[in-house]
């Protein structure tokens, strides 16, 4: 009977040693579980942090409105700036400056620099009738129309002919871009319609052809 008594406590022993390891088994089972289960989500989550800091990139780079250079984008470009010439005609000069997206803003300081020395020594008679000081305060382009806005040096001295000469310089060196077609002419933020005691009427946005009888441009 004892012998009996042995046998069974035995086998309950064994029996609840077996259901602890079983259980431990399950127990590790799930926390492995767990542990993958976080990591997948902890993955996914820097995941979508990640494409957000990119949105949040491309945004800022629309709004400050930057273009990346291209391998295609050329270091220089060339422009045409006109001066007067023999006094009565008008004389285109090529000038070569750096690369710029604002190119008539460029062009603009190009043509109020005046004729440079190596200019003068080829072509003796070359001359410009922008008063002397004369400052580009903003240029704007929209709807074929260039808004120059200059300082008040713009309008000081000359005769009829010097204040239409200039104004035909300003004219012919915008309107050689495509974006161009007519002028609107403005002085310390101010529209023009009358330069200075000669009274030169300016009617609207003015086009090369209402310079061509005045100053033609010596082809």
């Amino acid at each position: 009977m004892r012998s009996a008594d042995s046998r069974l406590r035995a086998l309950m022993v064994v029996s609840l040693i077996a259901v602890m390891v079983f259980s431990l088994f399950i127990v590790a089972g799930c926390s492995s579980d767990d542990a993958a289960g976080n990591r997948a989500a902890t993955d996914e989550t820097a995941g979508d942090t990640s494409g957000t800091e990119e949105s949040a990139g491309s945004d800022n780079a629309d709004d400050n409105n930057t273009v990346a250079p291209s391998e295609d984008t050329p270091e220089t470009l060339t422009v045409r700036v006109y001066f007067a010439s023999s006094g009565d005609r008008a004389f285109a000069v090529e000038r070569e400056i750096p690369y710029t997206q604002a190119v008539a803003a460029a062009a603009m300081k190009e043509l109020l620099a005046g004729p440079t020395a190596n200019e003068l020594a080829v072509w003796t008679a070359l001359n410009t009738q922008i008063p002397e000081g004369t400052e580009l305060l903003g240029i704007t382009i929209q709807d074929g129309v260039a808004r120059v806005d200059l300082s008040d040096d713009f309008d000081d001295g000359g005769g009829s002919f010097s204040v239409t000469a200039r104004v035909a310089q300003v004219v012919y060196t915008l309107c050689e871009f495509s974006s161009v077609d007519a002028v609107e002419f403005y002085m310390e933020g101010e529209l023009i319609d009358l330069f200075t005691g000669e009274g030169l009427e300016l009617d609207g946005p003015q086009t090369p052809e209402d310079y061509y009888s005045a100053l033609p441009i010596d082809a």
